[in-house]
């Protein structure tokens, strides 16, 4: 039996690895590492931010992905860079105002950051 919402939610849909040209629109219950894309959140110079459930911890997850390359932006592995030193930063901290970094990986040589998904508007 489903532990929660967004189990159920994502346990019934068709899971699919979405590909390079696609990472800055990512559909419901596309696959990014282990988790499942529930819904964009928004998105900013750098990247997008999606909700995301996590079926091994069973708990909603903002992910965030870095835009695809277009021109006048940073170079790929520039790019990757500061999202990863970004991510380390993120995961010496533990303050109440700052999110936890829960993983990190790559997908078609994108980074993702899985982060604390924080209720807001």
């Amino acid at each position: 039996m489903p532990s929660s919402v967004e189990e159920t939610l994502v346990g019934n849909e068709e899971r699919h690895v979405p590909g390079p040209d696609d990472l800055d629109r990512l559909e419901r219950g596309a696959l990014v590492g282990r988790y499942f894309i529930l819904r964009r959140l928004g998105a900013g110079a750098m990247g997008v931010v999606y909700a995301a459930y996590d079926p091994e911890l069973d708990r909603k997850v903002a992910l965030k992905l870095l835009h695809s390359l277009d021109p006048g932006r940073l170079i790929d592995d520039e790019r990757r860079a500061l999202l990863l030193r970004e991510a380390q930063a993120l995961a010496q901290l533990s303050h109440p105002n700052v999110v936890a970094v829960y993983d990190v990986g790559t997908l078609h040589d994108q980074v993702w950051l899985a982060m604390e998904f924080v209720q807001g508007q």
